[in-house]
């Protein structure tokens, strides 16, 4: 049996497993599509996106690698089991923005299970934030064994942080379906001649999920519609908020840089803050990677624009040179997201144990 144990720092309540080397790993979104499992997200390929309770600190972690399917204790409040299939010989579990990686002892080509335990979660997500001098708050053991593929399944759900990220994930929608759903709506608010030209538009019924936003705004209304939008990201805080002020240069006005904070912190969690097509007002959504290829491609065969909206500048999707946009905004995140320091580098120790101590079923 292979096993890493210690402790390991988490940001945004988020650490990863990933197995693609020329990638770095899916957006949440992407991670959790289709699952009705939230707190371990195995959508995407070759990846495993985890939740843990606590937001910023280090936490408990322990990962075993093992010749078949172990005995559950109950100690564990919440348990879910997914399917993974490494995408090559380098598995890690990765820290976010890449700050720091353990290598795991995984066989690119072979479908493990894994189980996914968390004790503490509640107690963690009402303190937010661990420092290095406080006791530990929550902890994890993910657990991987060679397996066929089965759907996600939740074994077992105690806490309320868990049962929030569960219902979260149950209720991401199809993204074909919602980009149709965005357009429908933008277009909504489109002049009658405008409505005209989109007749032959696909879109479902019902509405979508715009934030419809003034240029006079106060910050408080905007914070109030990006949050009642069922898309926006779980894991984006506002704990800079009631400090922000505008940056020096008079670059742009007070709200428009109070919206690239916003879309820098959801750039850092692999989702995307879009303009559509921004006018006197702003439309605004939290999409996917996939879902802004979408829009922008669907926007501009009408002669209309979705931007990002960061830092300097809302970028058309034009301006990035045709890469594609998830490998973008991970890459982006990685070099220039400021880092979380309320607790120090953890310490982590692998254990590969000698062949006398070595349980029965060991990996050959």
């Amino acid at each position: 049996m292979f096993r890493l144990d210690g402790e390991v720092h988490v940001s945004y309540s988020q650490i990863y497993v990933e197995s693609d080397p020329g990638d770095f790993g899916p957006g949440m979104h992407e991670a959790f599509a289709g699952q009705s499992v939230g707190l371990c997200g195995a959508a995407a390929p070759g990846a495993l996106f985890l939740i843990t309770g606590l937001h910023t600190g280090n936490v408990g972690f322990t990962v075993e690698v093992r010749g078949q399917a172990p005995a559950l204790d109950p100690a564990w409040e919440d348990v879910v089991e997914v399917s993974f299939y490494p995408l090559s010989e380098h598995s890690a579990l990765v820290q976010w923005a890449g700050e720091d990686s353990w290598e795991l002892d995984l066989r690119e080509g072979l479908d493990y299970r894994v189980r996914y335990c968390a004790q503490g979660m509640d107690r963690a997500r009402e303190a937010d934030v661990r420092l290095d001098d406080e006791p530990l708050l929550d902890r994890y053991l993910l657990q991987f064994w060679p397996a066929p593929p089965e759907p996600d399944r939740i074994v077992r759900q105690t806490s309320q942080a868990a049962a929030r990220s569960h219902d979260w994930a149950r209720r991401q929608p199809d993204a074909e379906l919602r980009v149709r759903a965005l357009m429908a709506q933008r277009r909504a608010f489109l002049t009658p001649e405008g409505v005209e030209s989109f007749r032959d538009a696909e879109s479902p019924q019902g509405t979508a999920d715009i934030a419809v936003i003034s240029r006079e705004a106060d910050l408080q209304s905007v914070r109030e519609q990006l949050t009642a939008l069922s898309s926006y990201p779980a894991a984006l805080h506002w704990d800079w908020a009631d400090s922000f002020v505008l940056p020096a240069g008079g670059r742009v006005g007070y709200l428009e840089a109070f919206l690239e904070q916003i879309g820098e912190h959801a750039f850092a969690l692999g989702t995307v803050l879009a303009s559509l097509e921004s006018g006197q007002y702003y439309y605004l959504a939290f999409v996917t990677p996939t879902e802004f290829e979408q829009l922008s491609r669907l926007l501009a065969a009408h002669r209309m624009s979705a931007e990002s909206v960061r830092y300097g500048c809302w970028t058309p999707r034009g301006d990035w040179e045709d890469r594609p946009a998830s490998s973008m905004v991970r890459a982006w995140a990685r070099a220039n997201v400021p880092k979380l320091s309320a607790a120090p580098e953890a310490d982590i120790t692998w254990v590969l144990e000698s062949p006398e101590e070595t349980e029965p079923d060991r990996l050959a």
